[in-house]
């Protein structure tokens, strides 16, 4: 499929696992490569998880001309999430919780953007990596982060978290439950996706545009299974609206495939629809 570059008539947003900038199998800087992959989307925004902040993380937003960037540690000082915009970044936070779990630390970055591309005004944009060994640490984070609470409208990121939708029940039962037993790994839960779409009532931006896309068509890690998210909650009257969203693949040049999303404004698609 052919995705046409972002424009002053289109704002695209990306995410992705970055695996801390090494190759999962050479054990290289995966910064270039990794830059290969993303360029031909022409992206607005990139928001990454497992980042280090150091010179390859300023390579990859110099590289994909996104100069407005900001960072937010969940461990130390220098790893965490991060968010590359080609808009002015006007404000951020980053919301750190101390967890209980084996999993460690997590944060929650949000940040609002500048300029004068509409569809940044009065959104608020965040990312986070939710814990990858448990779902009742991930509810406990996600509840803590409260995006609903912070007015956040594009929720990006690893949530490490299952939709029990994106599975055919053989391939439920052969790839997911099959695997998590045979590594002795928690059980698949839901609880976590339901609570986000279902009370919180946020979009899966990936699921609204792919109905009918299950099992190996729809994963984003080694695991079988997809647990990367572009959640939305659009504003009130929102004059803009989803009209692609996709995986892309990275081709092992990190343990996670890219989502990638696409907006544009509501009388732009009505006319290209007729």
């Amino acid at each position: 499929m052919a995705h046409s570059p972002a424009t002053m008539t289109s704002f695209r947003i990306g995410t992705i696992n970055v695996h801390s900038f090494i190759h999962p199998k050479t054990l290289k800087r995966n910064a270039k490569e990794l830059v290969s992959i993303l360029a031909p989307y022409n992206l607005d925004v990139l928001a990454v998880q497992e980042v280090i902040n150091d010179d390859d993380w300023i390579l990859m937003c110099n590289d994909l001309s996104l100069t407005h960037t900001v960072f937010g540690a969940s461990h130390g000082t220098r790893y965490g999430n991060a968010i590359g915009s080609s808009h002015p970044i006007l404000d951020y936070f980053n919301q750190k919780i101390m967890t209980s779990g084996k999993g460690g630390d997590r944060a929650m970055l949000r940040c609002r953007l500048g300029g004068d591309h509409p569809f940044v005004q009065n959104r608020t944009f965040a990312v986070t990596h939710l814990d990858h060994l448990d779902e009742d640490e991930r509810l406990k984070q996600i509840n803590d982060f409260s995006p609903l609470s912070y007015n956040i409208n594009i929720l990006l990121g690893d949530m490490n978290a299952l939709t029990r939708d994106d599975y055919s029940d053989t391939y439920f039962h052969e790839k997911v439950v099959g695997k998590r037993e045979k590594i002795r790994w928690e059980p698949p839960r839901f609880e976590l996706t339901k609570q986000v779409v279902d009370t919180w009532c946020y979009q899966d931006a990936f699921r609204q545009i792919n109905l009918t896309l299950k099992d190996e068509n729809i994963t984003t890690c080694a695991h079988n299974t997809r647990i990367d998210y572009i959640f939305l909650h659009p504003l009130p009257d929102d004059e803009w609206v989803l009209t692609e969203c996709f995986i892309v693949d990275t081709h092992g040049a990190t343990d996670h495939h890219a989502v990638v999303a696409t907006f544009m404004p509501k009388n732009e698609t009505f006319i290209r629809k007729t």
